[in-house]
């Protein structure tokens, strides 16, 4: 651990040289959706999502290769390079998940407020989808792409759960990605969430 951040403090004061810390905080303030904090805990957290839309893609291959391919696509999408209109605000986390096979889903967050009639219309390969308001569980940690187990993440997160009490909903996690390549590993917010059922609905 210690390694770990002497390891994340060089990277920053590298950061800092080179001039990207601005970049940086940037990431770090661009919108998130919003949600409630229900249950807190070190890196594991229960949060209640309000309702949002998504736009999602598929891509087959590798996880990693899924979530590049997919992430083109959006962008294209996002950055109005697909479709005439205005660009669309990039928002985080870009949200992966396992499909079938070697299927993934790849979706970006629309902005708050986005309704399906104040979004550009997507290209094929794109579709637009309303998430309903629901509670997740969170874990969250650093790295870049192999980097870290996403499979222990999830099993570190559902022993976590199991000792609180919850009651989980479907069994697939989805991964959350917070930053871009650019930024170095141990500085990097990834999060796997699972999704709980809710004590009592929410609002839609």
């Amino acid at each position: 651990m210690k390694k770990k951040w002497l390891i994340g403090g060089g990277l920053v004061l590298g950061l800092i040289a080179a001039g990207g810390w601005r970049h940086y905080m940037r990431e770090k303030a661009t919108a998130e959706p919003d949600f409630l904090p229900v249950d807190e805990d070190g890196v594991f957290s229960v949060r209640d999502y309000l309702p949002v839309w998504i736009a999602e893609t598929f891509a087959t291959g590798t996880r990693r290769e899924a979530i590049r391919a997919g992430f083109r696509t959006l962008a294209d999408y996002i950055f109005a390079r697909s479709h005439d209109g205005d660009e669309i605000p990039m928002t985080s986390p870009v949200l992966e998940s396992h499909d079938a096979g070697d299927r993934w889903r790849v979706a970006f967050v629309m902005p708050s407020g986005a309704t399906r009639e104040s979004l550009p219309e997507p290209p094929p390969g794109v579709s637009l989808r309303k998430v309903p308001a629901r509670r997740v569980g969170v874990v969250c940690f650093s790295g870049a792409l192999g980097e870290y187990d996403l499979q222990k993440e999830e099993d570190r997160l559902r022993g976590w759960l199991a000792a609180k009490g919850y009651d989980l909903v479907g069994g697939k996690p989805e991964y959350a990605f917070f930053n871009s390549p650019t930024i170095p590993g141990p500085l990097r917010r990834n999060e796997v969430w699972l999704e709980i059922a809710l004590e009592a609905p929410v609002g839609n």
